[in-house]
């Protein structure tokens, strides 16, 4: 295994080139993003001076999905709350703005599937890993399918239109 830096004048990029089993040559090139377009950040998240990760969080999250984390880890802060130092941001519909996120923020989740409410490539540029959920309202959805069955089967709907025709 041999690790190899190049430099150009505005792209790094480590090349990781290792020999298999199989005798043969594998590269990997992965591009760095330069010290001076990134945001400056503290060296490793740390907990805050209560000695706990603070959590901000944007709409209303399932009190459920927060419970997974404990609160003697864990500072977790609603978004009418300040929360200047939070290691993370959970959000769901909330359009984020890089002003809203501060220099301590480690990664970004939103609660749902898609990022398109938050600025991916302002982030990425920072350094700041975005995650999404996807499939996390499958039962949701499996629900509705079963409900609208049910109701198509059942002519549900007929009913109700024949008991408004009839006062």
């Amino acid at each position: 295994m041999r690790f190899q830096s190049t430099t150009n004048d505005d792209t790094w990029t480590l090349r990781l080139n290792t020999t298999g089993a199989n005798g043969k040559c594998t590269a990997t090139s992965i591009p760095i993003v330069p010290v001076s377009t990134r945001r400056t950040l503290t060296p490793t998240p740390r907990p805050s001076i209560s000695g706990k990760f603070q959590i901000k969080t944007f709409n209303k999250i399932s009190p459920q999905g927060l419970a997974k984390f404990s609160p003697s880890r864990y500072d977790v802060r609603a978004s009418d709350q300040t929360a200047s130092n939070a290691h993370a941001i959970l959000l769901r519909s909330h359009k984020l703005q890089p002003s809203e996120v501060p220099n301590t923020v480690r990664a970004i989740a939103r609660c749902g599937a898609g990022t398109n409410n938050v600025p991916v490539s302002d982030m990425t540029a920072a350094g700041i890993p975005v995650f999404n959920t996807p499939g996390a309202n499958a039962n949701a959805v499996k629900e509705l399918v079963l409900c609208g069955m049910f109701l198509g089967a059942r002519r549900v709907v007929d009913g109700v239109n024949h008991m408004k025709v009839l006062g």
